[in-house]
């Protein structure tokens, strides 16, 4: 049997193209230029040495460093790496276009810079343009290549200089413009010979051609699978194209829940978990450390860290954000501990990862901590994947992304060594960014035999087809050329022909329009809301323009014929449309019936218990009886609660121990200097260089309420025996639990109790009304041992306003805001009435009430101390304001 010559199938545009569908092929190559050079140094026996980009910039931005006093010195003080990267990108088109290295006084000055660095020097790493002399000097030297026919996509006069010379020392054969495939006199074949250059008439839409606009992504993908379901016999000889790839496995999602064959679409992206490792244990070395980044390396779904130490770990972070802080220590040493980790391997382990010598933000970095770091991220995913290989069961596409991982960091390592003994962030951050810039390719489902054929560009279309689905419309901007016109005229004059971006455009939509013309039955476009905001991609724009304005301006809205029930226009799309009523959500529901045997009183009472038991028993019930709890999410907490959170912690260190307060600017210096020392540590995200506004704001009303504080306490004459201080006592025949913020005591016993609020401007009214409960239930608490009420306050840290009420005020100077109110006692004796004769749900009937969703007629005698009867439209009631259980109660409804 004799061997056909090879046949290569070659374009300028860069990438590859599948084979003919279903047809067997021997001896056939098609794709861009980097098909051919390889094929090329395979047949001429010639190296074929493609190293990674990164080596290439590390050994140009080395060479470059010897040019002094030029036009590019400035830049490369400034930015080295992106500088060298986009010097070399303009020396390999320089050399492509005929440039021989040589120093010309009528060439751009850059040129001339280039030139000078070039100079002597043997590069490690060939350019392409060395690799294509490599190729002609083999054949001058008398090699020769076995039989070929090179069929080029795009004339030779259109590839640069150095190509040219290859070219021409094959056999070439131009291509064969295929015919225009859709049938004559419809639709399709108008837009084909538009795009072809043929005249411009008005296009009249037929079932050779849609056009149709979706309102949401997911309604076209739906749309696509239900059309090839319905037209099962056309799937294998359906094209979808598609350039977003995130949206192409969408839609392979889709066809595989409707039990379709699917496209095998795939997507290369730097975001896969195991290649975060890297940039996240690096962003640990920079202090104050990031929480944020703390947490999301602890929470990876594959990490370094163990398990169930990394949850903990989180866990804690999401109490008090901060490496250090209370919580992480207390967590830290429980999982270290003798008795968790006997042989400290655990305290090993989170010693390498999360503690180093960490170097301030502003400050440089050690190339030889960041290769340290890169060697542990190295160590770890290498060693990972040699044990998944041994399982049984392998996971091929995560054993790969732990080596693509490995070899990242390696590469980081490499390129950090490169530059020198010290890297500042930003530069750091560039040479990440090109570690990373590979990816790992996710295939979400395979490419199934007798499905459809993803593309992602008309122009991958290159053999002929039955149907075409053009899945979004718009597309990107095309690259920019990298050199000015003055520095173009300026090389052609020097007999360079750089590439003004004109022929590698001009290849793209001439093989986008080749493709378009071999849609042989329809083509469906499908308008997507994000296409709106794009550019139309030019092959579409050129065939709308041919519509009628309605056409043009106003395609049917897939969405408005599925309500219309007629999907015909769309034909030979079809798809079948069935009616079901949907389940309203559940709604407003004031009362639920349930087993009074069921329901159980506490065995122990606090403040928030029994204001939540008045307010909203049904809230009670599904927090204390049935205990429901959301699904546990790591995250920080949001800077309000955190504000609060920490002022109180700066006021615990400062003044727990209770003592005979000091002056005011003491009180007020030791708060800050512990404010400044603990902020790293318990409230990280302020600590952070883009919170400085913020942290300055936070300790100057830090300052100002410690100042109030003070000051009128000891003008008051009270002392403060201590902050967190556990209550005592009982109420309604049971215990209290939980704990009052600060409780002073003056000289004859007298107590004063003040609550901390980082900010509202509620607590003035709830005081004027008689609705502080909260304090009241701790006044109560602290009357049956000192055997009468203390006097009460609110303590605003956010404002620096102490609220008292007149019926018993915290003793004090101008600094406190005395409220006309009723005393605390005559609070806590309405607020007890009202429990006890609102209990029936409890007790008796089982019907428990959402009272915030009942009418105020519904509402049982005092209930008014914890519901509000004015609130507007736009309000909800305090008790509902934090909430876990609106979507059971109806307040929110489902979307």
């Amino acid at each position: 049997m004799m061997i056909q010559p090879t046949r290569l199938l070659i374009r300028l545009t860069p990438g590859p193209l599948r084979p003919k569908l279903g047809v067997s092929t021997l001896n056939e190559l098609r794709g861009g230029p980097e098909t051919l050079l390889r094929w090329l140094e395979t047949q001429l026996g010639l190296p074929t040495f493609e190293a990674h980009r990164a080596s290439h910039v590390t050994e140009y931005a080395t060479v470059l460093e010897k040019i002094t006093d030029s036009v590019i010195s400035q830049s490369l003080q400034t930015d080295r790496w992106a500088t060298a990267s986009e010097l070399l990108s303009r020396r390999d088109e320089l050399l492509l276009s005929g440039w021989d290295q040589k120093h010309c006084d009528t060439l751009p000055e850059v040129v001339r810079d280039l030139a000078v660095a070039a100079d002597e020097h043997r590069f490690v790493f060939p350019s392409v343009s060395d690799r294509l002399q490599s190729v002609l000097n083999a054949l001058d030297d008398g090699q020769s290549l076995p039989q070929h026919i090179c069929i080029l996509a795009d004339s030779a006069d259109r590839w640069p200089v150095r190509w040219q010379r290859v070219l021409s020392r094959l056999t070439i054969q131009p291509i064969d413009e295929p015919a225009l495939h859709g049938s004559e006199g419809r639709s399709l074949h108008q837009a084909q010979s538009i795009v072809r250059g043929g005249a411009i008439e008005t296009i009249q839409l037929d079932d050779s051609l849609r056009y149709v606009h979706t309102l949401s992504q997911s309604a076209a993908i739906e749309f696509i699978a239900a059309t090839l379901l319905e037209n099962k016999a056309e799937l294998n000889r359906t094209v979808i194209v598609c350039e977003d790839d995130c949206l192409a496995m969408q839609l392979d999602g889709c066809l595989a829940r409707y039990g379709l064959p699917t496209m095998g679409a795939s997507v290369s992206s730097p975001a896969h978990p195991v290649l975060q490792v890297l940039p996240l244990c690096l962003t640990l070395c920079w202090e104050p450390v990031d929480p944020q980044s703390l947490l999301d390396f602890l929470t990876l779904p594959i990490c370094p860290i163990p398990r169930q130490a990394a949850v903990a770990l989180a866990e804690a972070l999401t109490n008090e954000p901060g490496l250090g802080s209370g919580a992480w220590e207390k967590t830290f040493h429980s999982l270290c501990s003798e008795e968790n980790d006997p042989e400290g391997r655990l305290r090993e382990r989170l010693d390498a990862w999360l503690f180093c010598n960490r170097v301030k933000r502003d400050a440089m970095i050690s190339s030889r901590l960041v290769r340290d770091r890169c060697a542990l991220v190295a160590k770890w995913a290498s060693g990972r994947a040699i044990l998944m290989a041994k399982e049984d069961e392998t996971q091929e596409l995560l054993i790969h992304a732990l080596h693509v991982a490995a070899g990242q960091a390696s590469l980081l390592s490499e390129l950090a060594e490169s530059q020198g003994n010290e890297l500042s962030q930003p530069q750091l951050s560039r040479l990440l960014e090109e570690a990373l810039s590979a990816g790992v390719e996710s295939v979400g489902s395979i490419q199934a035999d007798g499905g459809p054929i993803h593309a992602r560009s008309l122009a991958e279309i290159t053999d002929s087809c039955h149907r075409v689905i053009w899945l979004g419309l718009g597309t990107g901007d095309a690259r920019a050329c990298r050199w000015s016109a003055d520095q173009l005229e300026s090389l052609r004059e020097s007999d360079i022909q750089i590439d003004d971006g004109t022929h590698a455009l001009t290849s793209l939509r001439t093989a986008e329009a080749r493709g378009l013309c071999f849609v042989e039955d329809a083509l469906l476009a499908v308008l997507l809301p994000q296409d709106v905001e794009k550019r139309w991609h030019p092959i579409w724009l050129a065939i709308r323009t041919a519509f009628s304005e309605t056409a043009r301006d106003n395609p049917p809205v897939l969405e408005n014929l599925i309500q219309a029930g007629d999907v015909s226009s769309l034909s030979p799309f079809t798809f079948g449309i069935e009616s079901k009523s949907v389940q309203a959500p559940q709604g407003l529901r004031p009362v639920w019936d349930l087993p009074v045997d069921l329901l159980k009183d506490r065995e122990t009472v606090s403040a928030t218990e029994l204001q939540d038991r008045l307010a909203c028993p049904l809230k009670w019930v599904f927090n204390y009886q049935a205990k429901l709890r959301s699904s546990s999410i790591a995250q920080l907490p949001n800077d309000f609660q955190l504000k609060g959170s920490f002022c109180h912690k700066v006021l615990e260190h400062v003044f727990g121990n209770g003592d005979e307060l000091s002056s005011v600017e003491d009180a007020v210096a030791r708060v800050e200097r512990v404010f400044d020392e603990r902020l790293p540590l318990d409230a990280a995200p302020f600590a952070q260089p883009d919170k400085y506004l913020d942290r300055q704001r936070l300790r100057k009303e830090l300052s100002h309420a410690t100042r109030v504080l003070v000051s009128t306490l000891k003008s008051g004459g009270y002392r403060i025996k201590g902050l967190e201080v556990e209550v005592r006592g009982e109420a309604f025949d049971k215990p209290f639990v939980g704990s009052i913020d600060c409780l002073a005591e003056r000289d004859g016993g007298e107590e004063a109790i003040i609550d901390f609020k980082y900010g509202g401007k509620k607590y003035e009214k709830w005081i004027a009304d008689g609705k502080a409960v909260q304090l009241a239930t701790y006044a109560y608490s602290r009357s049956k041992e000192a055997g009468r009420f203390p006097a009460v306050a609110y303590l605003v840290l956010a404002d620096g306003l102490f609220y008292t009420p007149s019926g018993g005020p915290v003793q004090g100077d101008d600094n406190r805001t005395v409220v006309e109110g009723p005393s605390i006692q005559a609070v806590w004796s309405e607020f007890e009435t009202a429990i006890s004769g609102a209990e029936s749900w409890l007790t008796e009937d089982g019907c428990v009430p959402a009272r915030p969703l009942q009418t105020l007629e519904d509402w049982p005698v005092g209930t008014r101390i914890v519901l509000e009867t004015n609130l507007k439209s736009t309000d909800c009631q305090s008790v509902c304001k934090y909430c876990e259980y609106q979507h059971l109660c109806g307040l929110r409804q489902l979307l």
